[in-house]
């Protein structure tokens, strides 16, 4: 490691325990090359990039960064890495986005960003989450050139491993990139990012007490087999120590922050050798998603995405005990409703939003993929119902308290309402994307099962925001 450099992620050491761990057939291997972090770990950054390059002849250097100013104490950030790395190398600015810094992970900023960087023996991407996901994609579609990655703020958890979210036909997609092979996180990079940033990281791991359980439920009823206790606990197992770090993340420490930063990297770990989101993303991430994608086709700015996690994550905990206390009184009864029922749903709720039907059609694509999936396990489904009380266990392992939760939250001072967003999200709008939420994607998550056994009309919904009402969360 270079000098003045330290990480809490030893690595060496947890590609040992995935490869001993009992599933560990069903893990893929850990492409994360170095995590260096620490209160000076930029100092490290030219030495990273010589080990990058050493099997390399050379030649240029491409630097991907968007138009956001940022800073390091007194330094502009941005230019403060040119200058480390062109004492050594050839370095080749690559704007990501317009100039006013919204960057977008659509085909055209990818497409400019790949021309940009074609021909670089290295990329060295320095961001926060979206430039991160352009960053592994141009690594990956130039023929796996070697990544730098300088995270700029504690935001979100997809730094640290091999899929990015891109949009497409104006929806947001998971896709397969490239893990970055150095992951820098410097103590002073991060404690003065906007706290609002790294506010987003804490909410969106919290995700971790919803979509862990929306995992294993997708597991329990066939429609996911690729559920894995190992990922799982990857960044579960941290749980607690996230929750007792929002005292300190509310007063900027820069010791939490880096600790944050590194939680998160698990977290990103954690969904690189899952092959899939699934570790962190369940019914609080379509929620999430589905606000961005209205906001980007009004034209709007969106609220940080892991901000929107952190609310989502208080009523997807909200909806698990309103369909765990209503099957507790009611029993399962599951429904599997037509084809074309829940085509017309997905269109009712994504055709106003782009009246050209591109939207929906690219949902419904994948929807349609997930009903057909349910239907076709029925037996397994209904076996599932039967055996309900038998689940309840690994349940109360995953999920958390909402009300434990959102003073967790109050004590990092990250949002628990929609209204507290910067932009705000309005009620409508908030109301639209938990009602339609699993009609987005393929991943079956609570709201699916809610909505198969009769759970997730206007009428729950409104219970749900009710309940969050009374703790100071939601709208």
């Amino acid at each position: 490691m270079t000098a003045g450099a330290e990480t809490g992620i030893d690595l060496a050491g947890l590609r040992s325990r995935l490869a001993a761990a009992p599933d560990a057939d069903r893990l893929r291997p850990l492409g994360l090359g170095r995590v260096i972090a620490g209160p000076a770990a930029l100092e490290a950054l030219s030495g990273a990039l010589d080990d990058l390059l050493e099997s390399s002849a050379g030649g240029s250097v491409a630097l991907l960064a968007d138009a956001t100013p940022m800073r390091r104490g007194e330094e502009d950030l941005k230019a403060g890495v040119r200058e480390r790395l062109t004492a050594e190398h050839e370095v080749r600015a690559v704007q990501v986005g317009p100039v006013d810094g919204r960057a977008h992970a659509d085909e055209a900023t990818v497409a400019a960003a790949r021309s940009g960087a074609r021909g670089a023996s290295a990329i060295v991407t320095v961001g926060s989450g979206t430039v991160a996901d352009i960053g592994k994609v141009v690594s990956l579609e130039l023929g796996n050139v070697p990544h730098l990655l300088v995270q700029t703020a504690a935001s979100v958890n997809g730094f640290a491993d091999d899929q990015s979210v891109l949009l497409r036909n104006g929806v947001k997609r998971t896709t397969p990139s490239r893990w970055p092979d150095t992951l820098v996180l410097d103590g002073g990079v991060l404690r003065d990012a906007p706290s609002r940033m790294n506010l987003a990281g804490f909410g969106d791991l919290v995700s971790m007490f919803t979509a862990t359980a929306d995992w294993y439920l997708a597991r329990e009823v066939g429609m996911d087999d690729s559920f894995s206790a190992t990922a799982v606990a990857l960044g579960r197992d941290l749980g607690e120590e996230l929750l007792e770090l929002a005292p300190a993340l509310a007063r900027n420490e820069g010791s939490a922050v880096v600790r944050l930063a590194e939680i998160l990297a698990l977290s990103g770990i954690s969904m690189g050798v899952a092959g899939r989101t699934a570790p962190s993303s369940g019914m609080e991430h379509t929620v999430s998603h589905l606000l961005e994608m209205a906001a980007e086709r009004r034209g709007r700015e969106a609220p940080l995405h892991g901000a929107q996690v952190g609310v989502s994550t208080i009523l997807a905990a909200l909806a698990w005990r309103h369909l765990r206390r209503r099957i507790g009184t009611g029993g399962m009864d599951p429904l599997f409703p037509s084809p074309a029922e829940m085509e017309r749903r997905v269109r009712a709720a994504f055709d106003p939003l782009d009246p050209s039907g591109a939207m929906a059609e690219e949902c419904w694509s994948d929807y349609g993929a997930k009903l057909a999936r349910w239907h076709a396990n029925r037996d397994l489904v209904e076996a599932f119902a039967a055996d309900w009380d038998a689940h309840q266990g690994a349940l109360d392992e995953l999920l958390i308290d909402p009300v434990r939760l959102v003073e967790a939250m109050r004590a990092a001072g990250a949002p628990t309402r929609f209204a507290e967003l910067e932009p705000a999200v309005e009620p409508a709008t908030a109301r639209w994307a938990l009602a339609n939420c699993h009609l987005m994607r393929d991943r079956f998550t609570l709201a699916d099962l809610a909505c198969f056994t009769g759970g997730w009309g206007e009428e729950d919904v409104e219970v749900v925001l009710a309940e969050a009402a009374e703790l100071g969360a939601g709208l």
